[in-house]
């Protein structure tokens, strides 16, 4: 994975995020193979401790799933407001609406067309890092959040997944096409999101989460890589090639999971709470 790749829109609209069956696989890869489940949706909204009557904007809402949630568990929000850049992902949206109570749009986190102090709360959930410019969007979240408003800005620690990236890594040093998978890890991270936020809210709280995700077989591991092709593989990269890949992750992973019984792999992820100023 390059940087460019991390936030390039045609890459993104256009392969990675075209529409949800990619992001689903590791949705469903999370869900059915993490030890201990969390509700992560749920963890990260508890982050904030919601009156109920919010006016709430999700940026990069993908399909929408949690927006559709809220509103079919509370009916009294002051408004819920789900964009993202994918216009695909949006047409998912809108075709699931049961319940609804939500309005999509296609747009781009860096340029907000709503006016100055128009919600209560901004989420940006695991995308800030695929924004070319991370401060612009972060500078449109702080602008259309009432004083006081709060942006919850959920992301991944740049070192999670190690086992996961250690794979990808070794795999690099066999075939061309593939990036170094910790390459973009850091533009938007646990580590580094509070300085990145700091400049525009007058605080910051940092909420972490770890956990583990267990793989008895090496197939939804081998999923799970494989529904990241356009975010791993150089551009130009032939079917030959990722296929030739997917088969090296196969057999390293049967490996691991013949010597240990199981592969696991460490999760860090989290959430930022910025308070916006009066």
């Amino acid at each position: 994975m390059t940087a460019h790749q991390m936030y390039d829109q045609q890459v993104l609209t256009g392969q990675a995020y075209v529409d949800d069956s990619k992001l689903d696989v590791r949705y469903r890869t999370h869900q059915l193979y993490t030890v201990n489940p969390v509700d992560f949706g749920r963890w990260t909204l508890e982050r904030l401790s919601l009156r109920g009557d919010e006016r709430v904007l999700d940026v990069g809402c993908a399909h929408g799933g949690l927006l559709r949630e809220m509103a079919q568990q509370n009916p009294r929000w002051g408004a819920l407001v789900g964009s993202d850049l994918s216009p695909g992902m949006v047409a998912k949206a809108l075709r699931q609406r049961a319940g609804g109570g939500v309005l999509w749009f296609v747009g781009d986190a860096q340029v907000l067309p709503h006016p100055q102090a128009t919600f209560d709360v901004v989420m940006a959930r695991h995308m800030l890092y695929h924004v070319p410019d991370i401060g612009q969007a972060v500078r449109e979240a702080a602008r259309v959040l009432v004083p006081g408003g709060r942006l919850l800005a959920v992301t991944n620690s740049a070192q999670t997944m190690p086992e996961y990236h250690a794979i990808l890594d070794r795999a690099a040093e066999r075939f061309p096409g593939i990036g170094r998978s910790m390459e973009a890890a850091g533009r938007f991270s646990l580590e580094n999101g509070e300085s990145l936020l700091g400049p525009y809210f007058e605080s910051v709280q940092t909420h972490t989460l770890e956990g583990t995700l267990r793989f008895p077989a090496p197939q939804p591991f081998v999923d799970y890589v494989g529904s990241s092709r356009a975010l791993i593989m150089r551009p130009g990269s032939s079917d030959g090639e990722w296929h030739a890949v997917l088969e090296y992750v196969r057999t390293e992973t049967e490996s691991i999971i013949d010597r240990q019984g199981c592969l696991d792999v460490t999760k860090i992820t989290g959430a930022f709470v910025a308070t916006a100023g009066p």
